[in-house]
């Protein structure tokens, strides 16, 4: 039976409702199979889930109808991608963007940052990896340019200020998932055509609360517009060669929620994650595991993975989880941000003392990372906690005020007890040994590959996809437009208010920086 949860107010639960008068099966977004002569009821029905009748067992009776129904789009992939039984990483939010231009706007842009977190991830055990989500628009049109020497390939805008969209390397490519943020069918298929070539699998990005997500009709409010959601999928599903995937939240309430994931699950979609929490609750508010159940079940009857995201520590909890949920793979953000070796079987391992000199700056240095961009991860690698680390206090603050001090990738390789060139060898041999590393755990992920470890000749053999355009179903929802600098003010408080709570990473110095970022994010909204 699935798990029934009170109407009062709780965490799980949107801020308000509305009452809606259900009269002769019309009221307003609610529907109803009352006939006629049904009697006017007065009815809560929370904010997100008005689409849907009230009473439980009306809902539960849409979703065995949905789940009796054939699947929509049957494929069969040259590659398919195996979602079960992993440990994987989430698309990263903050470490996926160029903290030096755009903290608010942290989940819009990508370079070669994520990238290293990417293949660090890889390296320690992840069994897949999500790229950070990329606007359709912003990556429409991009240019794709390999480095010769690292075969590092980026896609790059074409007279913009030359920051690439989006990085990836071939050594992660069998492994790395591209999230899209969309609210247009067309536009996801050609965002998706132009890095086709590049990557494992798609992922439609259905959970981004964000406010620059939910006021363009991505992310989160996916969630209340599902034909919408729903026309995407399809789209991806019938137009692209890779197989595709699907995140969500939870709705407020149980039901709605079920209702939704069957629809998702009949699409045709190769796995499904579930972020244990609503649209309106924070990350410092307890993942709601034990929702995730039910939907677990409803995706084995489809033969989908429903991969669980939300408070995952890595191998820590992973049996917790499992047992709560009965997902098979678990999604890592938080704690692999802060360190990568979260997926190691073993145990994390220290990032001052092992982690950042052996792999992570390294890397860095052979990638040509941007320094900011390194030092914006070197930020989040706290020093590890007593017993994975017995650092001395003084030690402690030795290294951050060394890597506060750095302000180049040669300093910081030097605080570490390195040179530039041996860093840069450094890395390259380890690209050469993640790839021995992940062929030994997936002997078949790299097919034929005449290329070995020579990654420019890899990155440019890759086959190149023409860009298609389909035609957008009709849409009967409205999609409400992206803000504009009037939305400035209300955001800069939600960052304070962040501030307040101790997140300083994601709080604006000034409103005046809010006001620049909503003009960069309206620029990349539409194409620029």
């Amino acid at each position: 039976m699935p798990t029934r949860c009170s109407r009062s107010p709780s965490p799980a639960q949107s801020p308000s409702a509305k009452r809606i008068k259900l009269a002769n099966g019309q009221a307003g977004m609610a529907t109803t199979t009352n006939t006629a002569s049904a009697p006017t009821t007065d009815v809560l029905i929370p904010v997100n889930d008005e689409a849907y009748p009230a009473p439980d067992a009306a809902v539960l009776k849409m979703v065995e109808e949905e789940m009796a129904k054939p699947i929509e789009i049957l494929k069969t992939y040259e590659r398919e991608l195996d979602y079960e039984n992993k440990l994987v990483l989430a698309p990263m939010v903050r470490t996926g963007s160029l903290p030096m231009v755009c903290r608010i706007l942290a989940h819009r842009f990508s370079i070669s940052d994520t990238q290293s977190q990417r293949l660090l991830s890889l390296h320690y055990g992840a069994g897949l990896v999500w790229g950070p989500e990329i606007v359709d628009k912003a990556i429409i049109g991009a240019e794709r340019i390999v480095d010769p020497e690292t075969g590092v390939i980026s896609y790059t805008k074409k007279g913009g200020d030359g920051k690439p969209i989006f990085t990836c390397h071939p050594v992660e490519k069998p492994f790395l998932i591209y999230q899209i943020g969309t609210s247009d069918p067309e536009l996801a298929v050609q965002a998706a055509k132009t890095v086709e070539q590049d990557v494992a699998g798609f992922d439609l990005n259905c959970g981004c609360p964000k406010p620059f997500s939910v006021h363009s009709g991505m992310g989160a409010a996916l969630l209340s517009t599902p034909d919408l959601l729903l026309s995407i999928l399809r789209a991806l599903l019938s137009s692209t060669s890779l197989p595709v995937s699907c995140k969500i939240r939870l709705l407020p309430t149980q039901e709605p929620t079920l209702h939704l994931a069957s629809r998702i699950l009949r699409t045709g979609i190769r796995a499904l994650t579930v972020h244990c929490r609503t649209r309106d609750m924070r990350s410092s508010v307890k993942a709601l595991w034990e929702r995730l159940g039910d939907i677990v079940q409803l995706g084995k009857r489809r033969g989908v993975p429903v991969i669980c995201n939300g408070d995952g520590e890595g191998w820590a909890n992973w049996n917790a989880i499992r047992e709560k949920t009965g997902a098979t793979s678990v999604m890592i953000a938080r704690a692999a941000e802060s360190n990568p070796s979260i997926f190691s079987p073993t145990g994390p391992i220290s990032t001052m003392e092992k982690l950042i000199p052996t792999s992570f700056l390294p890397l860095c240095a052979y990638l040509n990372n941007h320094y900011s961009n390194t030092k914006f991860l070197l930020y989040q690698y706290k020093p590890s906690p007593v017993p994975i680390s017995n650092l001395s206090k003084a030690e402690r603050k030795n290294f951050s005020d060394g890597i506060a001090r750095a302000k180049t990738t040669e300093q910081a390789v030097d605080f570490f007890g390195m040179t530039m060139p041996d860093a840069k060898q450094v890395g390259g041999q380890f690209l050469k040994d993640l790839k021995r590393t992940l062929k030994e755990r997936e002997p078949d992920a790299y097919g034929a590959d005449e290329y070995d470890e020579d990654w420019a000749r890899a990155a440019k053999a890759a086959v190149p996809v023409v860009a298609t355009a389909i035609a957008s179903e009709q849409r009967t929802t409205t999609i409400p437009p992206h803000p504009t600098i009037s939305d400035t003010k209300n955001i800069f408080e939600q960052r304070k208010e962040a501030e307040a709570e101790g997140n300083v990473r994601d709080a604006p110095i000034s409103q005046e920086e809010v006001r620049q970022e909503v003009l960069d994010e309206e620029a990349m909204m539409n194409g620029a």
